[in-house]
């Protein structure tokens, strides 16, 4: 006896679930991974022993967003004027003392220390004192 049997159409798989998923990992990588690389700034720590011989030390007081008083001088930090002050701190190797007021932000402070080390300062030391 021959029985006839049914035979299902192959059925084929759809490849929308896997286009969506390969969507959703892409986004996820996507957002969870940096493209630009973290600035760092090395700010060296005072070691026990002697003090070292140095010409003068200078303080920098950041006073207001974008000015800082440089041994009682407000000066613009976009000048000319601070940048020509960096630049001679930079030629004779003084010590800097940077300090800034409660209300300004860290920006502001990694600002003037990018600048310092642009125009070629390594002397430098940031302080808690506000005084000038």
């Amino acid at each position: 006896m021959l029985l006839d049997s049914y035979q299902r159409p192959k059925q084929l798989i759809s490849m929308t679930p896997l286009i969506d998923v390969v969507f959703i990992l892409l986004l996820f990588f996507m957002l969870s991974s940096t493209f630009n690389r973290t600035k760092q700034i090395e700010v060296s720590t005072s070691s026990g022993g002697q003090p070292s011989q140095i010409s003068e030390s200078v303080k920098l007081l950041i006073t207001e967003p974008g000015f800082v008083r440089i041994n009682d001088n407000v000066i613009s930090v976009n000048s000319d004027e601070f940048t020509k002050q960096l630049k001679e701190y930079a030629a004779s190797g003084d010590k800097l003392f940077l300090a800034a007021r409660s209300h300004i932000s860290v920006q502001e402070i990694i600002h003037l220390l990018d600048s310092a080390k642009h125009y070629g300062i390594t002397n430098l030391s940031l302080s808690e004192s506000v005084q000038p």
